[in-house]
């Protein structure tokens, strides 16, 4: 499990562990301090994160794309006005909508889900994660934002 550390919206730092051994220390790769690790019940019975291991927060599930992903989605409606426009209606074009669907295919096979704590915003990848784990809500947001 790669657990990447926020702290106002940017990455702090990182580390990475084996979520069955669940380790109570970890050493942090850029800065070299020691973390403790909660583990009670943060961890379900079939070994599933359920919550955050640093400040025992509720978690939830997204999916990230890789930073070409708007770039794609621009050329792709930009070549969809100029082929309903009736503008471009050559080989050329056909063939550049082909590479940006390819394109599209691609960056969709390359996404991944992780989990983000509501709390301190610590990202959790490289991990299965539980199919209860919800998408982002904004209620549950302002409450754990309330209750802090």
């Amino acid at each position: 499990m790669l657990v990447k550390l926020h702290q106002d919206g940017r990455k702090t730092d990182q580390f990475s562990i084996a979520i069955e051994q669940r380790p109570s220390k970890v050493r942090l790769e850029q800065s070299g301090d020691d973390i403790f690790l909660d583990w009670n019940s943060t961890v379900d019975d079939s070994g599933r994160l359920r919550a955050c291991v640093l400040c025992r927060g509720d978690v939830f599930r997204e999916r990230t794309f890789p930073q070409i992903t708007a770039i794609v989605i621009v050329l792709a409606f930009a070549g969809g006005v100029a082929g309903l426009l009736g503008l471009v209606t050559t080989w050329l074009m056909l063939i550049a909508m082909i590479s940006v669907l390819l394109i599209d295919i691609i960056i969709l096979i390359f996404s991944f889900n992780r989990l983000v704590c509501y709390k301190c915003e610590t990202r959790y990848s490289k991990l299965t994660i539980a199919p209860y784990h919800q998408k982002w809500d904004l209620d549950r947001s302002k409450q754990v934002q309330r209750v802090s």
